[in-house]
């Protein structure tokens, strides 16, 4: 089992309870969090239940958030940017994967796309290779229909061995949350 995997659970959890509990309750209005949507940054509201180790009918009703992360030396803190300058939406929080971007297959009112307002969101973890992040030419997947094609040109890393796409893994993690609207 990979150290991606093992600590895939701890992850989630922690980043749960730092991003969604504790801000929830601290703030006046709801907190938010950048995420990508068809080449355009969303806002998503981090206040909302979760649901580790969701059940068949749960799982089934998610839509896929793919939660790519970026690979940092042992021991990183602080803020990450990139040599392209880019920075991650997610920028140093502590937890295991305490560098990464969202991206959303679906938000409301999406022109053809079929999304509740409370969306269900299944977390699927990606990871950048280390070349291609640390690339001057790097630039974030911010379309879902890009990640087939950042798998093959191996802008991904393989975390998932012996899986059917081994770039991706699956968590059975769901977020409960509505999508703000607003594009940044």
């Amino acid at each position: 089992m990979t150290w991606w995997k093992r600590h895939t659970k701890a992850a989630a959890v922690m980043a749960i309870l730092t991003l969604f509990g504790w801000q929830a309750t601290v703030l006046a209005a709801p907190a938010s969090e950048s995420a990508y949507f068809d080449g355009q940054t969303y806002q998503i509201n981090v206040a909302g239940a979760v649901k580790v180790d969701a059940d068949p009918p749960l799982l089934r009703q998610a839509i896929p958030m793919f939660l790519i992360g970026f690979p940092v030396a042992p021991g990183m803190t602080g803020p990450l940017t990139l040599p392209s300058g880019y920075q991650p939406q997610a920028n140093g929080i502590p937890v295991p994967v305490p560098y990464h971007d969202h991206v959303l297959s679906c938000v409301p009112a999406a022109a053809g796309r079929s999304c509740h307002y409370v969306a269900r969101l299944r977390v699927v973890n990606l990871r950048y290779t280390w070349d291609f992040a640390y690339s001057l030419g790097f630039a974030p997947i911010t379309r879902v229909q890009d990640i087939e094609a950042a798998e093959a040109a191996g802008h991904l890393q393989a975390i998932n061995p012996g899986a059917s796409d081994p770039y991706q893994y699956w968590t059975n993690d769901v977020l409960v949350r509505p999508v703000v609207l607003a594009k940044n």
